[in-house]
C-alpha cells in the first residue's frame, strides 16, 4: 500500500469549502483510490515555526502503478482544471 499526502495552501481562503468538496468527490469517484481523508487546518499561522497549509488530503493506493496513474486520471485532471489557484502544494508518498 502507498499513502500520498498533499498539503494545499490556497491563494483565496474563501475557496477552502468548495475545494474540500472537490477533493471529497475525487476520493469517491476515482477507482484508483482505496481511501481518501481530507482535513482543514484548525491552527493559526505563527510568525515563527512551521508553515501550516489550509487543507490536507491523505490518499491510499494499492500500489505504485495506481499512484503513477493518478495524476493523469480524469478526476485529478478536473481538480487541476476547475480547482482554486494554489499558493503552494507540498506532497509526500510513502509505503505502508
Amino acid at each position: 500500500m502507498i499513502k500520498h499526502v498533499s498539503v494545499f495552501t490556497l491563494k483565496d481562503k474563501n475557496e477552502i469549502k468548495h475545494f474540500v468538496e472537490m477533493l471529497e468527490e475525487v476520493g469517491k469517484k476515482c477507482p484508483l483510490i482505496i481511501k481518501s481523508e481530507i482535513g482543514v487546518n484548525m491552527s493559526e499561522q505563527q510568525s515563527v515555526g512551521p508553515h501550516f497549509g489550509d487543507v490536507i488530503q491523505i490518499v491510499e493506493f494499492s500500489n505504485r502503478i495506481d499512484l503513477q496513474k493518478y495524476p493523469q486520471s480524469k478526476e485529478h485532471q478536473k481538480l487541476l482544471m476547475d480547482g482554486p489557484e494554489m499558493e503552494t502544494v507540498t506532497a509526500i508518498d510513502y509505503i505502508i
